[in-house]
């Protein structure tokens, strides 16, 4: 699947950061989430079985995902976060490498693109 073009619509990506890439940093296994997730996503809680591939690597792997509003108790704050289940494309992802996000027809898909010379997005930009 993932050496063959992937039409994402909707779609976003992200450069991550070291908590994003590293749970042990921060306990947790989550994307934060701002108006490129909000887009693909709305404001109420979802969960779906995601695809989880590496760019250029035929393997893939399944893996639960959770979009909430960690913040849904608060009544003036929101602060939303796409959870994702440990997996083997996950536990590759590094500091810097990109990580898009989208869905062909109704199925979820997270493609990790590994750093090299990539382009950096400092926060979610739609695609």
């Amino acid at each position: 699947m993932s050496t063959r073009p992937v039409v994402l619509r909707p779609a976003c990506i992200k450069t991550l950061v070291a908590v994003e890439a590293h749970p042990e940093r921060s306990h947790q296994h989550e994307f934060n989430g701002v108006a490129g997730l909000k887009n693909l996503f709305g404001d109420d809680r979802a969960e779906f079985q995601a695809i989880f591939s590496v760019r250029g690597e035929d393997r893939t792997y399944r893996a639960g995902v959770t979009w909430y509003d960690s913040r849904e108790n608060h009544p003036t704050r929101s602060e939303y976060r796409l959870y994702f289940q440990g997996n083997p494309v996950m536990d590759r992802a590094q500091e810097g490498d990109n990580i898009l996000i989208g869905f062909v027809q109704n199925q979820l898909h997270c493609i990790l693109i590994p750093g090299g010379d990539a382009t950096r997005y400092a926060g979610w930009t739609s695609v």
